[in-house]
């Protein structure tokens, strides 16, 4: 049953009089509910009909509207493409070679008529998978981890530089680099033909270096013609690493005893505690201040979920049960005005004070701390020295057949122990005064300490006074 179909059947149908097409003698029935788009294109038709001879138009008309395309969203053929009125799909150009091109398919087509700059096309970027994602978390670790590296190598040699200046005004302040307080530079004397005979390691090292000097009838010594240079010579160095391993290696197998500063070491062992326990403050201060964010944000987080249980859309009806919710609802809105003042003012106040009496100080102190590790290392180096020359000196006495050895020994063993003793001196001295001001260290930070407590209590009190005043009657 075709619903509709009598309502034309006294017109005639525009195909039944196109000679040549296949539904010439066939009735057509109007679609069930006619659009009004379908409604124009039919009463646009001419009453006579269309002529008897088949027409084109090199010029594609434009369509109205119809059930098969939404209108204005028609798209329009190129002009150079005709379009037969017999029914027949559009006609595609022709090459110059003659050949028909192939026709557009409608997806070509409607990329033609809108191009790429329709709404379809979206200027974001493309979305990223799941590795690419990944690359770039691993990314973003490694600049982060070579960032840290990089600040702390740059910390370090910071701290070395300083310690290095140290040492050397300790240097000069005791004067341990005076030519005449370094035994090491000291030539020994030839051997004395009448009691001993050169060994062949002596006379190994005078053929390649050079035999020593005259001795000088006054002192007894060999002159050194510039002790200056012969103490920053490459030679010097490395008798001094290997006199110091030696004596180390005599104490290791029982061969000599090693020399216990108990005092020293208690005393050293309190500025590396002092230090220690700076750099945990300073860890402590950037952990409070991130608990007082977190405890801050939980606070509020806290407080909105509980004021949420008194939202209402609904308005509240009379009568004393609505009045007590009206004041449930005040109350909510009261409590979060107050959550907002503690995040926006008392949090940030209290970080700046917990800053400027404790994390700030403490930070500066830990980066100023002076850097003694190379001046105690130094220190152990003129104790081995000492202690070494000692022990040669002990041998010469016991086993030397030259009589001109001893009087060196001694005299290498006095400087060594003199040079230790005044650089040993003024850095106990140094240390000393750095572990006495531990004391007024820990009152100034223990005033601060107590001092960024009270300011918070103090706040947080002020502020929360506003809530005490319109407490909630207790329910009977």
């Amino acid at each position: 049953m075709v619903v509709g179909a009598d309502l034309r059947a006294d017109l005639p149908s525009p195909l039944s009089r196109i000679p040549g097409s296949p539904r010439a003698s066939t009735q057509v029935a109007s679609p069930v509910e006619s659009s009004p788009g379908d409604q124009a294109n039919f009463d646009s038709s001419p009453v006579g009909g269309l002529p008897e001879e088949p027409v084109k138009s090199s010029v594609s008309p434009q369509p109205s509207p119809s059930w098969r395309e939404p209108a204005g969203g028609a798209p329009t053929p190129p002009a150079d493409v005709s379009v037969d009125l017999n029914g027949n799909g559009a006609t595609p150009p022709m090459s110059p070679g003659g050949a028909n091109e192939q026709p557009m398919s409608p997806s070509a087509r409607s990329t033609y008529s809108q191009g790429t700059h329709g709404a379809s096309f979206s200027r974001d970027p493309p979305p990223q998978g799941i590795m690419a994602k990944t690359m770039a978390k691993m990314s973003a670790a490694t600049n982060r981890m070579i960032n840290s590296v990089q600040t702390y190598r740059a910390k370090a040699a910071a701290r070395a530089q300083g310690g290095k200046l140290l040492l050397q005004q300790l240097q000069d302040e005791s004067g341990a680099k005076d030519p005449s307080l370094v035994p090491g530079i000291m030539v020994t004397p030839p051997p004395d033909p009448r009691y001993a005979t050169p060994t062949l390691s002596q006379s190994l090292k005078w053929k390649a270096f050079g035999a020593p000097g005259p001795i000088d009838p006054a002192t007894g010594r060999v002159e050194i013609p510039d002790p200056i240079a012969a103490k920053a010579s490459v030679w010097y160095k490395m008798k001094g690493a290997r006199r110091r391993t030696s004596q180390q290696m005599a104490v290791k197998v029982g061969k000599a005893q090693k020399h216990h500063d108990e005092d020293f070491e208690l005393l050293w062992a309190g500025v590396q505690r002092q230090e220690l326990l700076l750099n945990k403050i300073k860890a402590d201060g950037k952990r409070l201040a991130d608990a007082i964010k977190a405890q801050a944000d939980a606070a509020k987080s806290m407080a909105s979920h509980i004021a949420s249980l008194a939202e209402t859309s609904v308005e509240l009806p009379e009568g004393p049960e609505a009045e007590a919710r009206r004041q449930v609802v005040e109350r909510a809105g009261q409590l979060m005005e107050i959550m907002d003042v503690m995040d926006q003012d008392v949090r940030p106040a209290c970080l700046e004070q917990l800053s400027n009496s404790v994390n700030k100080p403490v930070g500066q102190l830990c980066e100023e701390f002076p850097a003694y590790q190379q001046c105690v290392d130094k220190r152990t180096h003129y104790m081995l020295d000492m202690d070494a020359y000692e022990r040669k000196l002990q041998k010469a006495r016991q086993f030397s057949k030259d009589p001109a050895k001893v009087p060196h020994r001694e005299e290498q063993f006095t400087k060594a122990q003199r040079r230790y003793t005044y650089f040993s001196d003024k850095l106990v001295e140094d240390l000393t005064l750095l572990d006495a001001n531990r004391y007024e260290l820990a009152g100034f930070l223990i005033e601060g300490f107590v001092e960024m407590q009270e300011f918070q209590s103090q706040r947080q009190k002020d502020v929360l006074a506003g809530l005490s005043s319109n407490k909630l009657p207790p329910k009977e």
